[in-house]
């Protein structure tokens, strides 16, 4: 039964997303599948729970926006679960408001679980490293969520790490001892089960689901550097399987169903350390030995139907599958709609014919977390309607569902989306903007300075009609800065062994100057929408490399200045022949010096 207060709690919700007020007096009753109906000015919705009544709501806001006067839509969930997974361990910490913001966005979309992806950013009282300076929620912060969370019905699921990924923490010399590489720790280590016990009872005290994601993905070289100085060599299986059982053991414990990443399992058998190698050997006495614990498959990147079969299948084998897909957000500065159309329609078709229960898109924040996962919003009712409408749910409905819940038009998001050329994991976008303007460090496999150049001036001029829209503001930006950089990244060099004092002379004197404020514009549209939606901590990561990017251009407009009035016999940068860049992640230290991975924190 649900009572006037939920109901309205949960229509009040509903609107502050839409901004859109029901017209109608709606009737509403508990029921086992999700009916709204709309007819002669009379509404109704019957919900199974608080969730599928926010969706409810919300498709009737649907029909004032599209100027419907009639509905009668009967739906069921195809995944038991489908949610969302943000990651705040990036640098980007959502604020406990933003969080209550975005979980409206997924319940009127009937998405219900959030997993906050939490390395280090969670309080464990025993460690006071653990999260520090880090922007780490607070147990009241957790309770606060998990509670908001309840009333519109979706599940807060833990999410953490007790193997690998927990560099931040181990950086700490006080933790030293808890270390196997650099970012894994130390299996076999009691102080390292204490750890793990602690981490776990945190979050029991937080939180009131019954699962927690205990990560333990990409464990690349577990077993191999302090652990085997100290133990000597061992089976790698047998060493990972210990430790789940002895994790998994803490998880009941506390109460929890422990779900876990599982490409070690993969890995551990490929002859390539590959996840998604076909030919990878699990033996059967490894998958006999797995213990009470589901497994989460974790693909971003493919659109093989015959690749998702495989690896569901073999999952199967293995125990209960969950899926995580990629909503595309950490390519850098806007999201990559192309990347995440193309995999994510194939990949969640093969989840609704394989059955599985729970289905997550994942919001990565890789390399800084320079986009906004608001910024993302507009592609989850992907995720969305393959669970209510089922997999042949036609991709237009995805959309008409988005800019419902954004209020951006879906012409808008096309145009954020042509800062990347294709559907592959290609970032000229954020390479330019950060690329040093002296070096050949752009990496741009099936695309062209020009062509990005043609792109992002249509997409600017079109972003530029929602000039009032922060967002669209922040993107044009993002293009405005792209095609200036580009240009100068494209002749600087064929100018200078040319012998143009001229096109020197005009870039050092108008060009670099007018190009440093087109910077300073983003980075203040930037940091606004970071102010408006995270912590503090992590966005001096992005303000240093807008420092550093300004600061190397006020000193190739200097050294082009002074090579101009003789000072300098040649700029040795532009002297050397280029080489075949070849790096194949585009990230921020990729593209600043060739002397990538020097240390360079930022």
């Amino acid at each position: 039964m649900f009572t006037a207060d939920m109901v309205n709690n949960i229509c009040a919700r509903v609107t502050s997303v839409t901004n859109i007020d029901l017209p109608w007096k709606i009737d509403v009753s508990k029921g086992e599948e999700l009916h709204v109906y709309l007819a002669d000015g009379k509404a109704s919705v019957c919900a199974q729970d608080e969730n599928a009544l926010a969706r409810g709501l919300f498709l009737l806001c649907r029909c004032v926006r599209e100027g419907k006067d009639a509905l009668d839509i009967r739906q069921q969930r195809h995944f038991g679960s489908c949610g969302v997974m943000v990651d705040v361990s990036r640098g980007a910490v959502l604020t406990v408001p933003a969080v209550k913001r975005y979980i409206d966005q997924m319940a009127c979309l009937g998405m219900n679980v959030l997993m906050l992806y939490t390395e280090d950013t969670y309080e464990v009282p025993e460690y006071p490293y653990m999260g520090y300076l880090r922007g780490r929620y607070s147990q009241s912060d957790l309770r606060e969520i998990d509670a908001y969370a309840k009333e519109m019905g979706v599940e807060l699921v833990p999410c953490i790490q007790t193997l690998g990924h927990m560099r931040h923490f181990l950086n700490w010399t006080a933790n030293a001892e808890l270390r196997d590489q650099p970012d894994i720790l130390l299996i076999d280590n009691e102080k390292t089960y204490e750890l793990i016990e602690a981490q776990i009872r945190a979050m029991r005290n937080c939180m009131t689901s019954r699962r927690i994601n205990v990560g333990m993905d990409e464990a690349h070289g577990v077993g191999l550097g302090r652990y085997l100085l100290k133990y000597g060599q061992t089976d790698r299986f047998e060493l990972l399987l210990r430790h789940l059982k002895r994790v998994v053991a803490l998880c009941e414990k506390y109460g929890f169903r422990p779900m876990m990443w599982s490409d070690m399992f993969f890995r551990l058998g490929s002859k390539t350390n590959n996840y998604y190698d076909m030919e990878a050997d699990i033996p059967q006495s490894v998958i006999d030995a797995i213990p009470e614990v589901d497994l989460c498959y974790w693909d971003y990147y493919h659109d093989d139907a015959k690749l998702h079969d495989h690896m569901l299948s073999e999952h199967a084998r293995m125990g209960k599958t969950a899926f995580a897909g990629g909503n595309w957000v950490w390519s850098g500065f806007l999201p990559h709609i192309k990347q995440t159309e193309r995999t994510m329609i194939p990949a969640l078709s093969a989840c609704a014919r394989h059955k599985v229960d729970t289905v997550l898109a994942t919001m990565w924040g890789d390399d800084g977390a320079e986009t906004n996962v608001f910024l993302g919003s507009s592609l989850l009712p992907l995720f969305s309607e393959a669970c209510w409408q089922g997999e042949d749910c036609p991709k237009e409905e995805a959309v008409r569902c988005g800019e419902a819940l954004t209020g951006l038009p879906r012409r808008m998001v096309d145009a954020m989306s042509e800062f990347y050329p294709n559907g592959e994991d290609v970032r000229p976008g954020k390479q330019f903007i950060w690329c040093d303007p002296l070096y050949p460090l752009v990496y741009m496999p099936g695309d062209t300075p020009d062509a990005a150049i043609e792109r992002g001036t249509k997409a600017m001029e079109t972003l530029r009609e929602m000039e009032e829209n922060l967002e669209c503001r922040y993107a044009a930006q993002c293009f405005d800065v792209m095609i200036e950089k580009a240009r100068l990244v494209r002749d600087m060099r064929a100018k200078y062994l040319a012998g143009d004092r001229a096109w020197l002379r005009e870039t050092a004197h108008v060009d670099i100057p007018r190009m440093l404020q087109k910077y300073d514009k983003l980075m203040a549209l930037h940091q606004q929408m970071w102010d408006r939606d995270m912590k503090r901590n992590g966005w001096e990561i992005i303000c240093m490399r807008y420092g550093a990017v300004t600061m190397r251009l006020k000193d190739v407009a200097d050294e082009i200045k002074r090579y101009l009035c003789g000072d300098l016999n040649t700029i040795a940068e532009l002297d050397e022949e280029p080489l075949p860049t070849g790096h194949g992640w585009m990230c921020y230290h990729d593209v600043v010096t060739p002397a990538a991975n020097m240390g360079v924190g930022f």
